[in-house]
């Protein structure tokens, strides 16, 4: 009775390990966008991960021996991780990514007055340079010919 209990609590665990892992996924899908290939991608190694977390943890408690319970257990656990932590995981989860990035967002409306300033700067040194180089090209094409006659009299 007690390796059965050992077992279910496992699956229990194995669930929730299962449902947070969804979660996160979850989580990176709203937070970024992805092309339909790429989710299709996630899904196969999200299923690989998961089917390769039930036979290990089945190999550890059960010696490789999987029963009706053990699906059961892990139901559960996923349902338990999503009724009661996930909305909690998320609240953390999105708290501290903010906590995180927050300098980062300070750091970037800080730098964009003066980026765009030197961007302002650096465009009409670059329109009086353009102007000065077609200047430049002109008198260049302008003493090539006269050379070139000269070249042809000779």
């Amino acid at each position: 009775m007690l390796r059965e209990i050992n077992v279910f609590l496992s699956a229990l665990i194995t669930g929730i390990t299962t449902g947070f892992i969804y979660d996160l996924l979850r989580m990176k899908r709203k937070a970024l966008k992805t092309r339909a290939f790429i989710v299709g991608v996630e899904d196969v190694l999200f299923w690989i991960f998961t089917a390769i977390l039930v036979f290990i943890t089945a190999y550890i408690s059960n010696q490789g021996e999987i029963r009706l319970y053990f699906f059961m257990a892990m139901a559960l656990g996923i349902s338990l991780y999503f009724w009661l932590f996930s909305s909690l995981i998320t609240q953390f989860t999105v708290f501290t990514v903010k906590l995180v990035l927050w300098p980062f967002a300070k750091l970037v409306a800080l730098l964009k007055p003066p980026v765009k300033r030197l961007k302002m700067l650096f465009s009409k040194v670059s329109q009086k340079a353009g102007r000065k180089m077609k200047d430049c090209r002109f008198v260049v094409r302008r003493r090539f010919r006269s050379l070139r006659n000269i070249v042809r009299k000779i």
